[in-house]
Order: C-alpha cells, then sequence, then structure tokens
C-alpha cells in the first residue's frame, strides 16, 4: 500500500508536463534561456532559433555532425515538421503521454499534456498564449469546467500562460503582464521533484498572474515578478500575492551561480484557513567540466509564516548529472532531499536513475526509475516506494 500511495502522489504531478526546459544546455555554452525559448529565463514554447538548436544539438545522431553539418538544421524543424510561418508567428504543440508502472501495483496509464502555443511578435510587442486540454482535475491551469472537491472531471480547457510584453535595450531586457511561470530556480524537466513542488514554482502547476521584468546580458540574467494569484482558483483568499525573484551569473566559461528568493501571503490556507506567508530562498549552480556532463544543483530555505509567529522551517535540494553519451542519448543521475517541517523525525531522500533519447526531430522517449523514501510523523513508520515512468513526448 504504501508503494501505492507514493505512486498516486507521482500521478498528481505527472497528470500536466508540458513545459521544455534543459539546464544541462550550459555544455554547449548557452547560459541564458532568452535565445532558444520566448519565456525570456526558459522552459515552454521555443522560438524558431530554438528549434533549430534542438536539431542540431539535442537530436540523436550515431556520428557527430561536422560544423557547417550542424550550421543546417533539418526542414521537419518547421512546425508541424513541414509548414513554413509568416516571420511574426510563431506556433507549436506539445503532447506527452506515458505510463506510471509503481513495482508491485497496476500500471496507470499518463495523458500529460496536449497543448497548443502561439506567439505573436510585432516589433518589439510580444504578444503570447497557450490553450490545451487536461484530464482529472488538472486544477491550477483550468478554464473550464471547475472541478475539485466532491466534484470530478475527465476532460477540462485549460490555458497556462497568457501575457503580453515588450523589449527594450536590444531586446535584453522585457517587461511582461499576464499569466507566466514563476522566476525561481532551475527550470528542470521533472517538474514533480521536490525542488518545485515544495517551492510552489513547478512550470506545470504554479504559473500565477503578474508583471515581470528580466534582464538577459552576457554575464548575467535574471528577473523579478510580482505575484498577484492564480484568478483561475478561488476563492480569493486562497491565492498567494509577493514576489519572487531569480539571478544568475556567469563565474568562467561554463560555471554559473543563482540566487532566487520568493515571498507570498495569502489570507487562508487551504488546510487550516488560516493566513499563511511563505517562504523559499535558495541557489543554485551550473557547470560542464566537459562537454558531454553537465551537473546541476539547487538548495532553497524554506519557512511558513502564521500571524505572530514561524509555523514551519524546511529544505528542498537536488543535484544532478546529465552525460550524453552520444548526440540526443543522455544518461541523468539525480538526488533530492525534502524536509517540510510538518513533524517529521527526519528528512525524506529520493533518488533517480533516466534515459533520455532524442530519436527523431521534436520526439523524446524517456525512462525514469525512482526511488524515494519518505519519513512521516511518529509513530509512523517511514516508507520506501519504486516506480518506473515510461514517457513519450512530441514538440511539434
Amino acid at each position: 500500500m504504501r508503494n501505492i500511495a507514493l505512486s498516486l502522489s507521482l500521478a498528481v504531478g505527472l497528470v500536466s508536463a508540458p513545459a521544455l526546459a534543459f539546464p544541462w544546455m550550459v555544455k554547449h555554452d548557452y547560459q541564458s534561456c532568452a535565445v532558444c525559448h520566448v519565456d525570456p529565463s526558459g522552459a515552454g514554447q521555443l522560438t524558431p532559433y530554438g528549434r533549430a538548436q534542438s536539431d542540431v544539438l539535442l537530436q540523436w545522431k550515431l556520428k557527430k555532425p561536422s560544423p557547417e553539418e550542424a550550421q543546417e538544421p533539418s526542414p521537419a524543424t518547421r512546425f508541424l515538421w513541414f509548414l513554413d510561418l509568416p516571420e511574426f508567428l510563431n506556433l507549436s504543440g506539445n503532447f506527452r503521454a506515458g505510463a506510471l508502472i509503481p513495482i508491485g501495483s497496476t500500471v496507470r496509464p499518463l495523458f500529460m499534456a496536449a497543448d497548443l502555443y502561439g506567439t505573436v511578435k510585432v516589433d518589439r510587442f510580444v504578444f503570447h498564449a497557450t490553450t490545451g486540454l487536461g484530464l482529472r482535475n488538472v486544477g491550477p491551469a483550468a478554464i473550464l469546467p471547475q472541478c475539485g472537491g466532491d466534484t470530478a472531471c475527465n476532460a477540462q480547457w485549460i490555458a497556462r500562460e497568457f501575457w503580453a510584453g515588450a523589449t527594450f535595450a536590444d531586446e535584453s531586457v522585457m517587461v511582461r503582464a499576464g499569466r507566466m511561470f514563476i522566476p525561481f530556480g532551475l527550470r528542470n524537466n521533472e517538474h514533480f521533484m521536490w525542488v518545485r513542488d515544495t517551492t510552489g514554482t513547478d512550470t506545470n502547476l504554479d504559473q500565477q498572474v503578474g508583471v515581470a521584468a528580466s534582464y538577459n546580458g552576457e554575464k548575467l540574467r535574471g528577473e523579478v515578478m510580482g505575484l498577484l494569484g492564480n484568478y483561475q482558483l478561488g476563492p480569493d483568499a486562497y491565492r498567494e500575492r509577493g514576489y519572487s525573484a531569480f539571478a544568475e551569473y556567469a563565474l568562467a566559461s561554463k560555471v554559473f551561480l543563482g540566487v532566487s528568493s520568493l515571498i507570498t501571503a495569502a489570507r487562508a490556507d487551504p488546510l487550516f484557513q488560516l493566513p499563511q506567508v511563505r517562504h523559499a530562498h535558495g541557489m543554485t549552480f551550473r557547470w560542464s567540466p566537459t562537454e558531454p556532463l553537465a551537473i546541476l544543483a539547487e538548495a532553497n530555505f524554506l519557512a511558513w509564516q502564521q500571524p505572530g509567529r514561524i509555523d514551519r522551517l524546511g529544505f528542498a535540494a537536488l543535484v544532478q548529472g546529465d552525460y550524453e553519451l552520444m548526440q540526443g542519448l543522455h544518461l541523468i543521475a539525480s538526488l533530492e532531499g525534502q524536509h517540510t517541517g510538518q513533524g517529521e523525525r527526519g528528512p525524506s531522500f529520493g533518488g533517480w536513475v533516466s534515459a533520455a533519447w532524442y530519436v527523431l526531430p521534436h520526439v523524446e522517449l524517456r525512462f525514469d526509475t525512482i526511488i524515494r523514501r519518505i519519513t512521516r510523523q511518529a509513530p509512523d513508520p517511514a516508507s520506501t516506494g519504486v516506480t518506473l515512468l515510461a514517457q513519450l513526448h512530441f514538440f511539434l
């Protein structure tokens, strides 16, 4: 039963997993995410340049292409593999499905994402929106129907992002307003890892309405966002308001150090109906000692504050190594830990062994083995679960 419970907690995070983010691109001398992503801090829709680089640098090739060959991306980098779009319009799609296989339990099919992205860029002005289909109470991103509690939904119309912005200073600065990803920590692909879950900065579930300003320079990049809440959820008392900020600096070639900070306040938390202030402050590290290898790390201090007192203290941390055996075939090892301050007798730990294969243009096969040991409040014993996860991902 414990393995089943652990697997179900993973499934909750996996019912929606659309964002494409590769912090390990540091191995290819990419510090800034803005050149390849519409969002200036990374993840989500690729720019036309990003689509070309996904073909040149990500797609599986038995032989590493020569510098001349690397300059010529495949025609399949176009939308739907063959459609040319006008220069001002960027359309793309995202579909992800898979299976969760708890050891000792039944296989659970997963429908994770079916989204369409659209971006219009006119001069310095950028307009971006996503829409799609979600299954089984995707909650925070849902527009219609509204489900939750005793009401279950098989399908919902969702919108994860919609924002308008303008660029300045030769496009190194962007100011935006709308529903966006929260700037905090690593925008890694494993969206339900504890560094994303406990900080409330998952790119699938935790978008917020707000106003943001970003900067992408030669050595420094960062973004600050004023959080106004998720208006696709209610009542208003549950909506968190505050700020989130992230900055990263290039210490040397392929060595980057970042800092993150987030403070939000809500008039009521869903569990105890009490006002709550939430803190998350931490650091990130990205390093590529050799071209095939990237090492990523994130460590966050967490605090939950109720009126007049600090209610809980905790942490969430991740260390990950990504090794590219050959172009397009990655082996990934991750260690994670967390403590939520809810009376556990110690921290919980997890380990991941993963393989990602970018077998065709815009097609990824991924397999994860996930082991998590969850520490609970006394007198409940700690529980350990092993889960296999298989995914097929098309990013059109």
